[in-house]
């Protein structure tokens, strides 16, 4: 029973002497010196790194961007200004200039998290930063703030320093916005949906261009282009460009102006995101993005146990099983998703991580005496509809890996796995069903396992089940949490099998995130990969809305109320109850958020909720279809739905890409990037380099990088 979703659910060897092996060692490294001396010999080149400017730490726009930059991937400095000061040398090798021989700029974009930092930067650091934006042709984008015009007093005629363009006339909340100028064009926001309004839902100021030619004390004057605008016309989101009088063409300088409130748990601000970094480093960076969206139906082959609106609780007595219908059903369903959503690809498929035990004759059988159910109405039809879907290895029974209790005293009440031998014949066994019933793409899924209620990760101390634990209100409440719970057997199993990725609960602490689990010292070379997956609250024991409403109003208000607590201030919980359509809704924008990330993770459900309620209607495609309703409202990028061993392989680059010391060079005299890395990583993405995939009007490269320069010609593909 699955309690726990409920709750939140021979070679030839080369001999080289060591003398010889020391030659070449130097021999390369003389190279890579050379190397490093013709780069930095090159003009009018930039590192590809951004400098994030902040008032602080507790700055919420240097909280909202830093993990953006971090998921695609983007080097990055940030600069507190509260503490730290600006100056030349913190933007080129020793204030260096553009025109200097063997000059290189630090930086190719900045981000600023507020328009005046607080009063952060003095006068002469704002020329500093203006200065260096001129010379090196580096743009800058500002997230959010107040656009005012800032003048010296010290300076003859107290000339203004800082002037975006515009005057504010309003403040609040814009609902009902408007994309204009080149918004959504090939050149900037691209990817959104700018048809549709953007809902500005926080506090923001809007003003209006006042391009009056009114000229800086840097000789430049300011031009305002609104892209996002309020009903009346007032600029929320522009571009600035400033130009000298006698060349009203060409601009010196260019921002990105937000006066529009942005932080990490916003709708609007994780829309928007990308184009901040996007239009600061003029679409060439080191990283990438994608949108992805994989759905996992977990447990086929067995039984979920369903909820019982009279007890409010899992009853064991009634379960759902998916039938020859179903899965027929759920292929048409599929095809009809796939073509209703153009964001979404041919070859989108539904995953199940399955339990082999539900496809046999006899479940006790030994290994190799295990024998497919022919006579299975599901299992017949999984097999002649296998390439509709994708498969997962969920251990054969659904046994739970957590560790054995210490002694008969503390007996679970639940069955653990004791040996590692017991954990790897779970795996083995049902590595034989697949192979039995031909699923496809075997050898390159024996990498990933889904353990059941993915246990192994944290200990449970022997309590899981609510109706048999009554005085706990909570039964994870005496939960060993990762990686001090975890079940060092589970991980020695794993590698002996060459399993390289282990799925995680990420509503669980310290379970989400993708890292090395160093939990076990296994002889093996590399240690396995965390894959973090989202939980839904689409529960594993309803198949219909009737059931899920009811289960849901329980666990988020009536439980609560039933205790003597307000839900109104407990965390997580609701004021009042949902209907379906108000559920699917509060889903779906978890969902979106999720995506917005650009997080690899995939959603995971179970094979109950595919069973067809009527009329053809499955709880799981009723919350796809409400994900990208809303998705394709804001967005117009086509998602990615890949294999879990190919989610897998990419979180491994990743990992791998942030523990180099990535350099990359854009020599815009030759308009090429350079790249060295001081190990060998491969497939880093790289974002405006000719070549790779066309993903959102852009070039994403994925190149090997090692300490042996790499050199490819830039194209932003994007007019700039």
């Amino acid at each position: 029973m699955k309690h726990r979703e409920i709750r939140k659910q021979a070679g030839v060897f080369h001999f080289i002497p060591i003398y010889f092996s020391t030659l070449i060692k130097v021999i390369l490294g003389a190279l890579m010196s050379l190397f490093l001396l013709t780069i930095a010999a090159a003009d009018n080149s930039v590192q590809l790194k951004v400098l994030v400017i902040t008032s602080g730490e507790n700055d919420p726009g240097l909280a909202f961007i830093k993990p953006t930059l971090e998921e695609m991937g983007v080097p990055y400095t940030v600069l507190d200004v509260s503490t730290s000061p600006l100056t030349s040398d913190t933007l080129s090798p020793n204030g260096c200039l553009v025109t200097n021989a063997g000059c290189i700029g630090k930086y190719n974009g900045i981000i600023l998290t507020l328009t005046d930092l607080g009063g952060g930067l003095t006068p002469s650091e704002w020329g500093i930063l203006h200065q260096y934006e001129k010379d090196f042709n580096v743009r800058e984008s500002v997230i959010s703030g107040w656009p005012g015009i800032y003048s010296d007093s010290n300076s003859p005629g107290g000339a203004a320093y800082l002037d975006y363009g515009v005057n504010v006339t309003s403040s609040g909340k814009f609902l009902n916005t408007q994309w204009t100028g080149a918004a959504g064009s090939t050149s900037i926001f691209e990817y959104l949906n700018t048809a549709n309004p953007l809902p500005i839902t926080d506090f923001s100021f809007a003003a209006m261009p006042r391009n009056d030619n009114q000229t800086l004390r840097d000789g430049t004057v300011p031009n305002v282009e609104s892209l996002l605008t309020t009903p009346n016309g007032e600029a929320l989101i522009s571009i600035v460009r400033y130009y000298l009088p006698d060349q009203p063409t060409v601009p010196v300088r260019e921002v990105l102006l937000s006066t529009v409130t942005n932080a990490w748990f916003l709708i609007h601000s994780q829309a928007l995101a990308y184009e901040f970094i996007n239009f600061a480093t003029q679409g060439v960076f080191v990283g990438g993005r994608f949108i992805y969206m994989s759905a996992h139906l977990d447990d086929l082959f067995i039984p979920n146990d369903l909820w019982d609106p009279n007890t409010n609780q899992t009853n064991p007595n009634n379960t759902a099983r998916l039938n020859s219908h179903d899965i027929s059903n759920g292929v048409f369903a599929q095809n009809n998703f796939r073509a209703a959503h153009p964001t979404v690809p041919n070859e989108f498929k539904l995953g199940f991580p399955f339990n082999g035990a539900g496809a046999v004759l006899d479940p006790e059988a030994r290994r190799r005496r295990l024998i497919v159910d022919v006579t299975d109405d599901l299992v017949i039809s999984i097999f002649f509809n296998k390439r509709s879907f994708r498969f997962i290895n969920h251990t054969f029974t659904h046994a739970d890996m957590d560790k054995a209790p210490e002694s008969t005293v503390s007996a679970c009440d639940y069955e653990t796995l004791p040996t590692v031998r017991s954990i790897e014949q779970q795996i083995k066994k049902n590595r034989l069903v697949w192979r039995f019933l031909g699923l496809p793409e075997y050898r390159k899924n024996k990498r990933i396992l889904v353990t059941g209620n993915h246990s192994g990760l944290k200990d449970r101390k022997c309590t899981d089940i609510p109706e048999l634990n009554p005085g706990m209100f909570d039964v994870q409440s005496d939960d060993v949490q990762y990686p001090q719970g975890a079940n060092p057997l589970l991980f020695k199993a794993a590698a002996n099998l060459g399993i390289k990725f282990i799925a995680s609960d990420s509503s669980q602490p310290n379970q989400n995130t993708e890292h090395y689990i160093n939990q076990v010292d296994d002889g093996r070379r590399r240690d396995r990969i965390m894959l973090p997956r989202y939980p839904t609250n689409v529960f594993f024991n309803t198949i219909d809305p009737q059931q899920l409403t009811d289960e849901y109003n329980y666990i988020f208000y009536e439980r609560f109320v039933e205790n003597g607590q307000d839900p109104c201030i407990v965390p997580g919980a609701i004021c009042t109850p949902r209907d379906y359509a108000q559920i699917l809704a509060a889903e779906s924008e978890t969902a979106l958020r999720h995506m917005m990330s650009f997080k690899k993770w995939a959603h995971y459900f179970h094979q109950s909720n595919l069973v067809d309620y009527g009329n053809g209607n499955t709880l799981i495609f009723d919350w796809l279809n409400a994900v990208f309703n809303e998705y394709e409202k804001l967005f117009t990028l086509p998602i990615k739905n890949y294999p879990y061993y190919k989610l897998g392989k990419l979180t491994k680059k990743s990992l791998d890409a942030k523990s180099a010391t990535i350099q990359a060079i854009w020599n815009r005299s030759t308009n090429e990037v350079t790249l060295t890395a001081n190990k060998r990583v491969r497939k880093l993405f790289v974002t405006g380099l000719q070549g790779g995939e066309l993903y959102g009007g852009q070039f994403i490269h994925r190149i090997n990088v090692s300490t042996i320069p790499k050199t490819v010609e830039v194209n932003q593909a994007l007019t700039q």
